[in-house]
């Protein structure tokens, strides 16, 4: 990239360097699936420079709104908080008659441009794959969308909801006395995001082999289909298709369920013999291995409300946590259903190092926040950032003298509007 490296000073580990650090990443990206993807990056030593509109930014930084005050002054919605860490601002008028120079100047020397608008928006503004590609030969290039960026629903808006529905998550997620359900988050644009990261690292490799650039077409639909590969296995090679199973197995398995206790609600996912064996072992009730109606797991499936009767019976003797520990020893997986703020609390996160420190700004009280780390971990592998996510346009004269503008033209573009 042009100018100094500013990710140095984000390393958390001093002797190690980030393996993303001197990657250059210009980041168009909005709301979830694209700033989580830019946010992973930086925390891997990628200078993100994070390109908003100068009148309002990123559309996330007005969903999930905060109720500390001084976040809704500054357009720091809790949804921004929680992807845009390590990132910096530029705002920027891209139907300006003066951003087309700016950007080109930026792109020339950058390695990656991320964008998640509907099919077509950059084109139409100039700045699509064709057009940068002019600028930089080198240049990898990922768009993010609802469909892809071609077919007949390639230019249609798409957010999580809508790609779940169709996708077939909602097909199988909920009762049948519910109907179909979504998941409680935002699963889609989180495995996206996932999912363009490594199309994008494996991009870079290819450059640095062969020197070429890339267009990487990320579809959200095409994520979701392919998280659901196991069940629609199921259904071709079956011919059954999947149904509503609430929080019971795909194979529909009784002994991997959730079911109440005395305090609350345990997952226990018991789908071998062996694990069967223990379970009832646990619960004390050996009779249950004896009993023909659950001798094998064709047999508890055709008996499945009468084992569910008897295992429900059994929990309400102790809470969750006491049946999570003791089916734990037992070989068997369980965990209690745990709310946020006790995820929050949870002693394996912590040993983890999950949920890592920073400060905000000093407009925003300078209080401490916390980013959710990588969910992975290397022996020489650094990571991490002490930058909170950007105000709107905070780094705006920084990044641009970076990249070579004088302050003259600076104040040029300041005052001419583009900035």
């Amino acid at each position: 990239m042009t100018g100094t490296d500013t990710t140095a000073g984000d390393r958390r580990d001093g002797a190690t360097r980030r393996p993303l650090e001197g990657v250059c990443i210009i980041d168009f990206t909005q709301i979830l699936a694209g700033p989580y993807c830019t946010q992973q990056l930086a925390l891997l030593g990628a200078n993100v420079v994070k390109i908003e509109n100068r009148s309002g930014g990123d559309q996330g930084r007005s969903l999930g709104p905060a109720t500390d005050p001084r976040l809704v002054d500054h357009a720091m919605s809790t949804l921004f908080l929680s992807v845009n860490a390590g990132k910096r601002s530029v705002t920027l008028d891209l139907k300006h008659p003066r951003a087309s120079a700016v950007m080109h100047r930026l792109v020339a020397s950058s390695d990656v441009v991320i964008q998640n608008f509907k099919a077509g928006t950059m084109d139409r503004m100039g700045f699509g794959y064709e057009a940068l590609k002019g600028v930089n030969p080198r240049l990898i290039y990922c768009s993010i969308s609802g469909y892809g960026q071609s077919g007949p629903r390639g230019p249609a808006a798409a957010y999580d909801p809508s790609i779940q529905a169709a996708s077939g998550m909602m097909a199988v997620t909920g009762l049948p006395e519910t109907g179909p359900l979504k998941t409680g988050y935002w699963l889609t644009d989180m495995a996206t995001a996932t999912q363009a990261c490594f199309a994008i690292s494996a991009a870079l490799y290819h450059r640095e082999r062969t020197g070429e650039g890339d267009h990487l077409d990320l579809s959200m639909l095409d994520t979701a289909v392919g998280i659901m590969a196991p069940t629609i296995a199921s259904w071709r090679v079956n011919g059954q298709e999947p149904r509503l199973n609430g929080n019971r197995t795909l194979t529909g398995n009784p002994t991997s369920d959730t079911f109440p206790t005395s305090d609350g609600f345990l997952m226990v996912a018991a789908p071998t013999e062996r694990q069967f064996v223990s379970l009832a072992r646990t619960l004390g009730r050996d009779d249950l291995c004896e009993d023909p109606r659950f001798a094998t797991v064709a047999d508890r499936i055709a008996h499945a409300e009468a084992l569910r009767t008897e295992i429900i019976a059994a929990l309400a003797a102790a809470d969750a946590s006491s049946w999570e520990a003791r089916l734990a020893e037992a070989g068997v997986p369980a965990s209690r259903v745990a709310s946020v703020p006790e995820v929050y609390k949870d002693r394996q996160l912590a040993h983890r190092g999950v949920f890592q420190p920073m400060t905000r700004q000093q407009a925003l009280g300078s209080n401490e926040d916390v980013y959710v780390d990588l969910p992975f971990h290397g022996t020489n592998t650094a990571r991490g950032t002490a930058h909170p996510p950007p105000l709107l346009g905070e780094h705006t004269d920084e990044v641009l003298a970076e990249f070579g503008f004088s302050g003259a033209e600076i104040a040029a573009l300041r005052r001419e509007g583009a900035i």
